[in-house]
């Protein structure tokens, strides 16, 4: 989607009340900096650059500025496939498929609204209990192998589409996003991404009862460092430490973190997260011959 940068960096000037020679000084002349408001040429990387640091706007801000003061397509989109998910809501879920089919068809050089739908479409099909879409997992499945480093956005692509990764590609997979949580944990919106991906694959493993697995896995998620902001995914933490002493027959001590870890999704309202995960408990207890009455 092509946007008039020229015309936000206009609009945050004037809302700021920064003179245009002030702004544009040692950066580009006043003919310059108007055709660049009004859409008629652009500017250079750099240019664009020292235009934001003078309004002290980080690009990353000028972006949510951009998008309407909302986060970027991707993520507004993940959202809501993952509260579909949650839910269970299959109407939803073919109402997204088909918004980013309409944006395919407007945006056919745009290979982002592709993915999505392609893991929209595998969704589906989990949810509804089909065999997976052939062709939407091999879309998935080549472009996450043909690229060599991941950035958050490989991240997402695979995070929301695991359960169609084989249990050997997703261990092969591994190494990428280990490489990727130095990158990313510290930045919030990202190291959340991060987290979320380790405990996805920490379940795949323990449903597979793959020990060796479960152990690197849970190494990686206890020395991952959360911002004391992120207190849902210290809670999930604190779950699946629970879960995993349940598994190595600590009983009592299992019990204790997950309950603790139910309390605060119950408080925090988190209806879906503790419905879901209230179930995986009962899953685990069964599949690990557990002794347990909850």
């Amino acid at each position: 989607m092509e946007e008039n940068y020229g015309k936000i960096v206009s609009n945050i000037r004037i809302a700021k009340g920064v003179p245009i020679g002030k702004l544009i000084s040692g950066i580009c002349s006043r003919t310059a900096y108007r055709n660049f408001v009004m859409n008629r040429t652009g500017t250079s990387v750099d240019n664009f650059m020292k235009l934001l640091a003078k309004l002290h706007v980080s690009y990353t801000e000028f972006k949510y500025i951009a998008n309407g003061f909302e986060t970027n397509y991707e993520q507004r989109y993940v959202i809501d496939l993952q509260k579909a998910i949650a839910q269970g809501d299959l109407k939803r879920l073919d109402d997204l498929l088909q918004r980013t089919l309409n944006y395919c068809a407007i945006y056919e050089n745009d290979e982002k609204y592709r993915h999505l739908a392609c893991i929209t479409q595998l969704t589906i099909d989990k949810v509804k209990r089909v065999p997976l879409d052939e062709d939407a997992r091999q879309v998935v499945i080549d472009y996450l192998i043909e690229c060599e480093t991941w950035t958050h956005y490989e991240l997402m692509m695979f995070n929301n589409a695991m359960f169609a990764f084989s249990f050997d590609q997703i261990r092969m997979f591994r190494e990428k996003v280990i490489h990727n949580l130095e990158k990313y944990q510290n930045l919030r919106i990202y190291g959340s991404e991060s987290f979320r991906v380790l405990i996805n694959m920490l379940m795949v493993f323990i449903e597979n009862q793959s020990y060796q697995d479960i152990r690197i896995m849970m190494g990686l998620i206890n020395n991952y460092q959360l911002n004391e902001d992120m207190l849902f995914e210290e809670t999930l933490r604190l779950y699946f430490t629970g879960i995993l002493d349940l598994i190595n027959q600590k009983i009592p001590a299992g019990l204790t973190k997950v309950k603790q870890a139910l309390e605060v999704l119950s408080i925090l309202n988190a209806k879906d997260y503790y419905q879901n995960l209230k179930q995986y408990l009962e899953q685990i207890i069964l599949k690990y011959d557990l002794d347990i009455k909850v």
